[in-house]
């Protein structure tokens, strides 16, 4: 499929002060990602998340609030990027429904090792691709949208 920006419904969830991430383990070492990916045809961008969150993690929920949005625009980098697919995520904050537990799937993505709830205190001691730490820790403590983030301006990991 071609198109000039990669949509990418993506699920923020929160439990008890820590986050659901998806953990890789891939030529880039063990890094993280919010569970997301491609809006597939016919789907609403809230169907999407949902969906992603559920095959990546098993866990059912609801959507709530759009979070924020992100966007990663190759063209405007200056160093080398994990992506070079101009991509917007949509991040939603997502509510576990009742009873529901994440666990890696049966057939998880390629390089997926793990589903992990990581404590917001420990955020600053892992590595999530984008880099938005600061963001999830903002938006956690004042559950209110945030302006665009772009990629080209967040800090790069050495």
């Amino acid at each position: 499929m071609t198109y000039h920006i990669r949509v990418r419904p993506t699920a923020l969830v929160f439990q008890d002060e820590q986050i659901l991430l998806v953990e890789y383990d891939d030529e880039n070492g063990v890094h993280y990602n919010l569970p997301g990916g491609g809006a597939e045809p016919g789907e609403s961008i809230v169907e999407g998340a949902l969906r992603e969150l559920y095959e990546e993690t098993m866990l059912e929920a609801e959507a709530g609030p759009v979070a924020f949005v992100y966007e990663n625009a190759p063209h405007k980098q200056v160093r080398h990027n994990i992506s070079d697919i101009h991509t917007l995520y949509i991040v939603f904050e997502c509510y576990p429904l009742e009873g529901a537990f994440p666990k890696l799937p049966p057939t998880p993505d390629p390089n997926q090792s793990d589903v992990k709830w990581i404590p917001l205190s420990q955020l600053d001691g892992i590595i999530l691709y984008p880099n938005i730490r600061n963001h999830i820790k903002q938006y956690a403590q004042e559950r209110r949208n945030i302006e665009i983030i772009e990629d080209y301006m967040l800090d790069k990991y050495v």
